[in-house]
């Protein structure tokens, strides 16, 4: 089991952001809601698949694809696409636990929360159809016993491990994580839970390991600000602040060539965040129209 994970992030997690957390210690990532039905009907469209499955590379350590659909003969075709075209992949992941109207639309995400056989079926099809380690990403239901024995029948069905955000679809990102409920859960099934949820560092899901919550933990909104989450550092300047987004910056042209503004402005805003002082240049930096003026507004810094 992997030590950390980076979560994934729909629109955030590309593979330079990636590369940069994993720079900085995180162990695992995952390419976000990848759209299986999409995946299989273009398999033979370059450029449209192109879309579907943003870039990746063999470079990436630990690197899992996570699917959003509610078919299980679709998703295990899924599983063998990405089996046969990119072999470094080292995991999959069923996404059932994402609360976007966007994502329960199509009958995935949390939707599939009421729907245990459906989630069952899936990951038995995808462990049928491919010899990686498959895994359920999951938030909880207001009654424990209920998610208990959703998880149960996640790993009677083959899991290999699961990854619990403890915080049900209501909640959002509301409120606080119930860590109790993924303790509850990880004494009561074999196989491996990852907890996800409020997080800030690695020390701090470090602790929630040696506590006995759980046995691999997930960051997600504390590296969307700081990628050296995983190795404990604060970026306390403004100028190291910037220095990260270039970082980000030379791994996007790297690896997509030309910087996209629509890539870079949210992380060039939550780089910034939370630092004393930088509150004008977030807001010049949501108005800025292109790469150039936000490269001009960087160098003033």
């Amino acid at each position: 089991m992997y030590h950390n994970f980076l979560a994934p992030v729909f629109d955030y997690s590309d593979i330079a952001f990636r590369l940069l957390c994993q720079k900085y210690g995180a162990d695992a990532t995952c390419i976000p809601l990848v759209n299986a039905l999409a995946l299989v009907h273009n398999k033979h469209n370059p450029k449209k698949l192109a879309s579907i499955f943003p870039d990746s590379n063999e470079k990436e350590r630990n690197l899992g694809v996570q699917f959003v659909s509610s078919d299980a003969k679709t998703i295990a075709q899924a599983s063998q696409l990405i089996l046969d075209s990119k072999p470094y992949v080292k995991w999959l992941n069923i996404n059932c636990g994402c609360p976007s109207s966007r994502t329960m639309g199509c009958g995935g995400g949390s939707s599939l929360l009421d729907k245990p056989e459906i989630i069952a079926t899936i990951v038995s099809e995808m462990k049928n159809n491919t010899s990686l380690p498959v895994s359920v990403k999951m938030r909880i239901n207001k009654d424990p016993n209920q998610t208990i024995a959703l998880c149960k029948q996640i790993q009677d069905a083959g899991a290999d491990f699961l990854i619990v955000h403890g915080r049900t679809p209501n909640q959002a990102y509301s409120g606080k994580c119930d860590w109790d409920i993924i303790k509850l859960i990880k004494e009561n099934i074999s196989i491996p839970v990852v907890g996800n949820g409020d997080i800030s560092s690695e020390s701090h899901g470090s602790k929630l390991v040696n506590g006995g919550y759980c046995d691999s933990f997930m960051i997600c909104r504390a590296a969307m600000s700081n990628p050296m989450v995983f190795c404990n550092k604060i970026p306390k300047s403004l100028s190291e602040r910037v220095n990260l987004l270039r970082e980000y910056i030379s791994f996007y042209e790297k690896y997509f060539g030309d910087s996209k503004l629509s890539d870079l402005r949210p992380k060039a805003i939550n780089f910034m965040n939370s630092l004393r002082g930088a509150r004008e240049l977030r807001g010049k930096i949501s108005q800025v129209k292109t790469i150039e003026e936000l490269s001009e507004l960087l160098d003033c810094v």
